[in-house]
């Protein structure tokens, strides 16, 4: 894959990075490795050709379990998007972001009483349901604030998603009420006076790579919707879910959605509830927004050949980027020092005493690398920071930096595993 084809934004044809025109050296000098870096410009190229490509009637919340980085969710807020979170702490961040708490929904399993809280204080625009336990507590802590709280339904579906490198439907989960007990679950709850059953979340797939499977999906949440809101309650609101992949190969499709919305129109055509009750109809995207715009640089330390392998380590890993090791498929990752000829594979590994810590493996590269050199590995802008295990074997965490309006800033400063360990205490008796 060429560096080009991730995002137009980057150009590494004179041997060395620019990113939107900035010099990958430059912020290797201010902030040294390892570090990620976010082009502000293509979360603003991806966010506007979805919305671009989606009818008025759906609106874009942003999951920001993706990229968690409150810089990159204001970015997203000030276009247009809301936002959908998972804990308190996303809560918290939206709260300091100025998020209208009216596009904020909260969906996840384990909700524990301190997020419900949190989540009606704020007065967001739904809690989204995992269990009929969890409804009932939502509906107590309600109660004991004298507050009426939208909920959303959130359905494990029967369907699976065409396309979809993982399904999240279908079979037995830990995600949402089974849709054969989606009725059973409405009648106990029906003299529930501190809830209002306003509609209903899918999230039946991500990795969603053609236009297909993201309408199959679609119409299948109108359908369970339709059923609803012809036995039980009025369907104000169908949230079905992100999912929309990314490529990470050359063979891996980059889903197209120009002409979608003819499509989705005639869908909210044929199901007329939609109309008549104004349902609110809301996508999830997180991947798609901000995986494209991210690069984890980090700095080769050694080169060695074993048994015949070359091998590049590096001064990073999987304590900042899980993702290579916990799926077993490298990103589009280069050499981002040197001219892009003369290529042999290596394996590059990382700075942890394990062997799964690989940021990949065959991975064709200048044969002149060689230590002080930097690595690049693109498509990281998601589930990187967010993703990773910081604190295994206690190296400091990465920094953030954001490339916006041809200058660069500081996001995220490094955290220093010195600071974490000077804020742990001895028991007394053991000094």
């Amino acid at each position: 894959m060429n560096v080009n084809d991730i995002s137009d934004r980057f150009d590494l044809s004179s041997g060395k990075l620019t990113i939107s025109g900035i010099d990958a050296d430059a912020l290797i000098k201010d902030f040294a490795t390892p570090l990620f870096v976010y082009d502000g410009q293509t979360i603003i190229d991806r966010y506007t050709y979805l919305r671009e490509n989606l009818p008025v009637e759906v609106d874009i919340f942003y999951a920001m379990k993706a990229n968690s980085n409150i810089a990159v969710i204001k970015q997203l807020v000030d276009l247009g998007a809301g936002v959908e979170v998972a804990s308190e702490g996303e809560l918290y961040a939206c709260g300091k972001v100025g998020v209208d708490p009216k596009n904020i929904v909260f969906a996840g399993p384990s909700k524990t009483n301190e997020d419900i809280s949190m989540a009606i204080d704020m007065g967001i625009y739904a809690l989204n349901a995992e269990s009929l336990g969890e409804i009932k507590r939502i509906n107590t802590i309600a109660e004991g604030k004298g507050k009426v709280m939208d909920i959303e339904l959130r359905i494990n579906p029967e369907f699976e998603v065409a396309g979809a490198a993982v399904n999240l439907g279908g079979g037995s989960k830990k995600f949402g009420i089974d849709s054969e007990t989606v009725s059973k679950v409405i009648e106990e709850t029906s003299n529930l006076k501190n809830i209002r059953l306003q509609g209903i979340h899918v999230f039946a797939g991500t990795g969603i790579q053609n236009s297909e499977g993201f309408l199959s999906n679609l119409e299948s949440c109108f359908e369970l919707a339709q059923g609803i809101n012809d036995n039980h309650f009025k369907v104000l609101s169908i949230d079905f879910g992100g999912g929309i992949g990314i490529p990470y190969a050359d063979d891996d499709p980059d889903l197209s959605i120009e002409g979608i919305s003819t499509s989705i129109t005639e869908l909210i055509e044929k199901y007329p509830f939609v109309k008549e009750n104004n349902t609110r109809i809301i996508a999830e995207p997180g991947r798609y927004l901000v995986g494209q715009s991210g690069i984890y640089i980090t700095e080769i330390i050694d080169r060695k050949n074993s048994r015949g392998r070359e091998y590049l380590l590096v001064d990073g890993g999987a304590q900042h980027l899980l993702r290579p090791a916990l799926i077993g498929t490298s990103h589009p990752t280069f050499n981002i020092s040197r001219k892009q000829e003369n290529f042999v594979p290596f394996d590059i590994g990382g700075s942890l005493c394990t062997s799964i810590d690989f940021l990949g493996k065959d991975i064709q590269l200048p044969a002149e690398s060689e230590s002080g050199d930097f690595i690049g590995v693109f498509c990281s802008g998601a589930y990187g920071y967010t993703e990773s295990m910081p604190l295994f074997l206690s190296h400091d965490f990465a920094s953030e930096v954001l490339v916006h309006n041809g200058k660069y800033d500081l996001i995220r400063p490094r955290i220093k595993i010195r600071d974490i360990v000077d804020a742990q205490i001895i028991p007394g008796e053991l000094l």
